[in-house]
């Protein structure tokens, strides 16, 4: 399907081999208008108020129903597991058809990529979104040809913050922990990554539900180039060819 050629077995490393893993919403981008129209479109079809642009960046995170749910607290109301798992099916189908109407790349994301892959350093894209959802995401924005791999939301039983999502890839990429760095922005890509012992760098551009600071992360970058001379500093020796 495009995607670049990653061995499934589970093996040892037996070079150093390092890897970048990255969050996909708010980090490698910007897809907040097409979820908020999402959000809007459920609100609505259930006679509830919008919520406003200056709210949203706060509510996403942790998937589709846990995006929802901020949305209802913000109009004052909660709905019963059956109402809210129709619903959250319903905010997925209007996404799915508009998953890339509005959605853009992060600035200076693309030179990075490209010195990665130029460089054989493995890449996966690991997110609490639905996996399926993901991959046409990456598809359309033609983003899917960089990674090696990709774990989302539902393809374990667990999501960040707990690390398992992250130790997949690690084990599937053949990449041992103290070689590859969590790239994200919010507090569950950076306590997944605390949680499996791998380095995280945060973008201060994405969506959070905490201050920056309180985010633990090992470094923090405003812009993608920024990224190379971070991941030079955080794992000396590893990211030179960035």
């Amino acid at each position: 399907m495009g995607w670049r050629k990653c061995p499934n077995e589970k093996r040892e490393p037996r070079e150093i081999m390092p890897a970048l893993l990255f969050d996909l919403d708010g980090t490698l981008a910007d897809t907040k208008p097409d979820l908020h129209a999402a959000m809007n479109h459920v609100l609505t079809k259930n006679r509830l108020t919008e919520v406003p642009d200056e709210a949203i960046t706060n509510m996403i995170g942790g998937g589709a129903r846990e995006i929802l749910k901020r949305g209802l607290s913000e109009n004052g109301t909660s709905w019963d597991d059956a109402k809210l798992d129709a619903a959250t099916e319903e905010f997925v189908l209007w996404y799915d058809r508009n998953i890339d109407a509005n959605t853009t790349i992060y600035p200076n994301l693309l030179p990075l990529l490209n010195a990665a892959q130029a460089a054989n350093i493995k890449m996966a894209v690991v997110t609490n979104k639905r996996e399926s959802l993901s991959a046409k995401l990456l598809f359309r924005l033609g983003l899917h040809k960089y990674f090696d791999l990709l774990v989302g939301g539902d393809t374990l039983p667990k999501r960040k913050p707990d690390p398992d999502t992250i130790e997949l890839a690690l084990q599937r990429l053949g990449v041992a922990a103290q070689e590859a760095i969590m790239v994200g922005d919010s507090e569950a890509d950076t306590g997944g990554a605390i949680a499996a012992n791998v380095a995280s760098i945060c973008v201060s551009f994405g969506y959070r539900r905490v201050s920056l600071e309180a985010l633990n992360a090992d470094a923090i970058i405003d812009d993608y180039n920024e990224f190379a001379a971070a991941a030079k500093k955080l794992k000396p020796g590893l990211f030179d060819a960035l």
